[in-house]
């Protein structure tokens, strides 16, 4: 195992979902465009996700703001070297796409809680 490679960009395409081999291994594999290189280039990064975090980024959608945290496996095919990384964290980092959320539980109306006495404080 690596040394582990974060990369923050934007996603050049919709995560394309998949269940391998004979235990149906959920699979999502997606591309994402990473800020730019010193000559103003961008870096183009292959990512893959096993699993329950693979169901996760099933989700990812072009043009989505995403995290990845992982490990970079290079292979080769056709004397071309590939590369791709393969995440052992994804998070959606905002966006102008609608996610369905978990309910959050009810606090104080007007985002406050009430103020209390000194004497009330537990420390």
């Amino acid at each position: 195992m690596g040394d582990g490679v974060m990369a923050c960009g934007n996603a050049t395409k919709d995560a394309e979902f998949k269940r391998l081999g004979d235990k149906n291994t959920p699979n999502a594999k997606w591309g994402m465009a990473v800020g730019k290189n010193a000559d103003d280039s961008t870096v183009f990064v292959n990512c893959e996700a096993w699993g329950r975090l693979a169901n996760y980024a099933a989700g990812i959608k072009k043009g989505d703001p995403v995290l990845v945290f992982g490990q970079m496996r290079s292979h080769e095919y056709n004397d071309k070297t590939y590369h791709t990384l393969v995440a052992d964290f994804v998070q959606f980092i905002g966006g102008t796409t609608e996610r369905k959320q978990e309910p959050q539980q009810a606090g104080p109306e007007n985002g406050f809680f009430p103020d209390m006495d000194s004497e009330d404080l537990p420390f």
